[in-house]
């Protein structure tokens, strides 16, 4: 029992090199081919073989190239479905839909493109340049409009001429297995997806009206084709010497009667029209074809029935489509390609450009034939004996072989092998039967809802239930759980799709690596990108809206992630009260850091629930997640709550709880060493520096710790264990400020409160601590600088001269006072001078480039600067004054 063929999500290749790795390529070359031909024919106008170079080797090998690499494959290659998929490319894809009529009708469209295409053949674009290369753009401009107007793969399944030719010559599947084709962006542009499962489209297609006309016509219209060469021209050597390439006027005298021999109709009637004779002839042996096979049916199902009793209507299509396929693919190769392989020496002349002789090697002129026939017995073969219950029955199995259990064996191709494997190793235990039946459960449930095989034939599936020993009373226990676990089955209305499925389990995934993109940045992410997104996958607000709440509202994957987010979120709400209670600098820094994580993680959730950035719901989510009145939380949370879907609604009232409840069993200790687990690095090294104050600082914290990824918290940790390794007595003894210290030493200042923590660090970075004894200079009047200072401890005396011997102290500078930065500012001399006073100093000494960086970074500290000279300004003027 062969498999049927990738279900969804089976196209992905396991990791390592992509076995399909040259499609890529092969489809690139295939599309320079595509865009050199119109080039190649309009260049070559009157001459003729670059005709015979693209009917009777490009067009005439294609049949034959889809059928050996495959359905799949050619789907991913083929250079008109990379035209109409340049919106997609361009984010810019159509959102309208095939209507039900046309998806009941579109194989009479299909039919009637395909037959347009080789009637304009006969007329026009057999042999005149001009018109095969508007012919070509004009065909790859309609693909390029159809998918800036339609969804998906509409132009593919809908309208393009070569989808006949890839349904007629693949369905129900190729003849070996490839992954599926199916797109990254599903947007369900279509029932029964062929590109998500071949076979499955075939058979819920196989009662199509639409279909069984374009099936049975089809043969004859191959061979009305090649029989109007011979009727147009009373011989055959028109055909096959390649006559018809070397008609360059034939546009011009095919719609008008002429005694011309290339304006004749027919060659018994030549008064009609050429374009009339070939349009009835085509028309003649399609409708010849359609009423033959009609009458065969009948007959053939008889037969059928006779052989098989149980065989129903499908069984008997699928094998008349069968015998039209193969009938029109060994017709068509009797004929195609032969003009360049003929020995004739006027036929042939390419044969003797490459230095052989027609006539010493008579069976080149068979090689087409030959190899057609090769193929189609194969192909024929392969599907003669289909059945949909066959198909049924593989895509439950595949299912079961998904769930291989035995570790010391790889699940093998062949799906027969692999259940009787399965069973055989089941029974060897005791509980095997209920692991088996376990198994098929599952099995069957996914595919029902994966909407490939209906409950009507997972019933009839009685050769996989005997391989699986399993009774048929269990069989039909197993089929009523299901019913009751999923009442939709038991709907087809309300039942989706395979397509439908697909299309929202990628747009799921899509949707899904967009909130991580969201969890992960702290910058702002593009609020229209979800509309985009819904456009691209064709997605409505109301299939959006389930597909976050299935994300966010379970607790597996993305919904765990946001629930650690909001859990987070909570604490930190609850860690700053906390830690407000009990001030001090460092406390007052992680309370600061403590805001900025939760201000962002509002916006990320803003973003994630889409709510617009100005609209109550966003206001709602930043006030819960802002506030810290446990009365006004809770009102603003229930209002919230009613903006979201029930199950999201109840999920994050459940963190909020959990987390409240975890926070209340925690003292402030334990809480500081939950937050030396934060994805912040600057939340951890403040965590772990208040735990440090507190003397709560143990073996494992720095074990973990040590090996930190951030470099802050490593050099944290490693300041503080060199002070409890020296234990200094006096605070001139003590070792030089961590980059930690420096940080919440500058935000203490007024001037740089409102800096983020990475801009405290580069400040921080580009600035040294400098103790000054009493009476030391930091500056001198008069002389240049480009450093500012801080004042850490002491006082700092700025003194300006009255005279060549004496200085007059203007102003005294106290712990948290910023001096000297009028010289940074300006590249003048300074303007007085810094002195320490009688117990001294130890200041900050901040480089004027950091300096200047940090007043541009943030226009605080500039507003900071601009009050504290104007300060300086009226007290020199007071002075004046006095």
């Amino acid at each position: 029992m062969a498999p049927t063929g990738p279900l969804p999500g089976q196209a992905v290749a396991a990791p390592g090199r992509d076995p399909e790795w040259w499609l890529r390529p092969l489809k690139w070359v295939g599309l320079i081919v595509w865009l050199a031909i119109p080039v190649f024919t309009y260049f070559h106008i009157h001459r003729p073989w670059p005709a015979h170079v693209i009917w009777s080797v490009i067009i005439a090998g294609l049949p034959l190239f889809i059928v050996l690499v495959g359905y799949h494959r050619w789907r991913r290659i083929c250079p008109l479905a990379f035209f109409s998929q340049i919106p997609v490319y361009l984010r810019r894809p159509g959102t309208r839909r095939a209507s039900p009529w046309l998806e009941e009708h579109y194989y009479y469209f299909l039919f009637s493109f395909f037959a347009l295409g080789l009637w304009l053949r006969l007329t026009i674009i057999n042999g005149v340049g001009e018109a095969l290369a508007v012919f070509f753009v004009l065909i790859s401009a309609l693909a390029l409009i159809c998918g800036a107007l339609f969804t998906g793969k509409t132009w593919c399944n809908y309208i393009c001429p070569i989808s006949l030719i890839e349904k007629i010559n693949t369905e129900p599947h190729g003849l070996r297995e490839t992954p599926n084709s199916q797109c990254v962006k599903c947007t369900a542009c279509k029932k029964s997806c062929p590109d998500i499962n071949e076979e499955n489209g075939y058979w819920k297609e196989i009662h199509l009206r639409s279909k069984r006309f374009a099936y049975f016509a089809f043969p004859g219209l191959v061979f009305a084709f090649f029989l109007y060469f011979y009727l147009q021209a009373g011989t055959w050597d028109y055909y096959f010497l390649g006559g018809w390439a070397d008609q360059p006027r034939l546009i011009y005298r095919a719609f008008i009667p002429d005694d011309h021999p290339m304006s004749f109709g027919f060659f018994f009637l030549p008064e009609t029209p050429r374009w009339l004779a070939a349009l009835l002839t085509l028309a003649a042996g399609a409708l010849a074809s359609f009423l033959l096979l009609s009458k065969l049916e009948p007959s053939v199902g008889r037969w059928l029935r006779r052989q098989q009793p149980e065989a129903d209507e499908a069984q008997v299509r699928h094998l008349m489509f069968t015998m039209a396929a193969f009938v029109a693919f060994i017709n068509f190769y009797a004929f195609a390609g032969q003009p360049l392989l003929r020995l004739d020496p006027q036929g042939a002349p390419w044969l003797r450009t490459l230095g052989l002789d027609p006539r010493a090697v008579p069976w080149l002129g068979m090689l087409p034939g030959i190899l057609a026939s090769v193929v189609g017995t194969l192909f024929l073969a392969r599907r003669f004996g289909r059945t949909q219950k066959t198909f049924a029955e593989e895509t439950v199995a595949q299912n079961i072989i998904k769930r291989w259990e035995w570790q010391d064996m790889r699940p093998p191709r062949d799906l027969r092998e692999a259940l009787l494997i399965h069973t055989a190793r089941s029974s060897e235990r005791k509980t095997g039967y209920a692991q088996v039946l376990e198994v098929y459960k599952e099995a069957v449930r996914v595919t029902l809802a994966a909407g490939f095989v209906t409950r009507e034939e997972v019933q009839r599936l009685e050769s996989l239930r005997n391989q699986l020993q399993i009774k048929k009373a269990d069989h039909e226990k197993i089929m009523a759980t299901l019913a009751e676990e999923e009442r939709a089955l038991l709907d087809p209305a309300t039942r989706p799709s395979a397509e439908k499925v697909l299309q929202l389990e990628t747009y799921r995934r899509a949707l899904e690596q967009h909130l991580k993109l969201v969890l992960a940045a702290d910058g702002a992410v593009d609020p229209r990108f979800i509309q985009q997104l819904q456009r691209e996958f064709n997605v409505t607000d109301g299939e959006h809206a389930a597909q976050l709440d299935a994300l966010l509202g379970g607790t597996q994957g993305m919904a765990m992630r946001v629930a650690e987010e909001l859990r987070e979120v909570v604490r930190a709400g609850l860690m700053i009260t906390a830690l407000e209670a009990e001030p001090s600098p460092v406390h007052d820094f992680l309370v600061h850091l403590l805001q900025r994580k939760r201000a962002r993680a509002g916006d990320r959730l803003v973003r994630i629930l889409q709510f617009d950035s100005e609209s109550d719901g966003a206001r709602m989510v930043r006030d819960w997640l802002g506030g810290n009145d446990p009365t006004v939380q809770e009102a603003v949370f229930q209002a919230l709550r009613a903006k979201v879907t029930p199950a999201l609604g109840e999920r994050l009232l459940s963190v909020r709880q959990e987390a409240v409840a975890e926070d209340a069993a925690l003292r402030l200790v334990e809480k500081l060493r939950v937050h030396t687990e934060s994805t912040d690095p600057y939340v951890r090294a403040s965590a772990l520096y208040a735990l440090a104050e507190r003397g709560e600082v143990d073996l494992d914290l720095l074990h973990r710790l040590t090996r930190d990824e951030h470099e802050l918290v490593r050099e944290t940790l490693q300041g503080l264990m060199e002070r409890m390794r020296t234990r200094p007595d006096t605070r001139r003894d003590r070792p030089p400020l961590t980059r930690l210290e420096k940080m919440i030493a500058l935000r203490s200042v007024p001037w740089f409160a409102s800096l983020e923590p990475e801009s405290l660090a580069e400040l921080a970075r580009s600035s040294d601590e400098v103790t000054y004894a009493p009476g030391d200079v930091l500056a001198r009047e008069g002389e240049p600088g480009d450093e500012a200072f801080i004042v850490l401890d002491g006082e700092v005396l700025v003194s300006h001269k009255v005279s060549a011997d004496e200085e007059k102290v203007i102003d005294t500078n106290r712990p948290g006072a910023v001096i000297g930065e009028l010289a940074v500012l300006d590249p003048a001399p300074r303007s007085a001078t810094l002195r320490a006073a009688a117990e001294g100093a130890r200041v900050l000494r901040i480089d004027g480039a950091a300096f200047r960086e940090a007043l541009h970074a943030d226009p605080a500290v500039a507003n900071g600067v601009i009050r504290t000279l104007a300060q300086r300004m009226r007290g020199l003027i007071r002075q004046v004054g006095g």
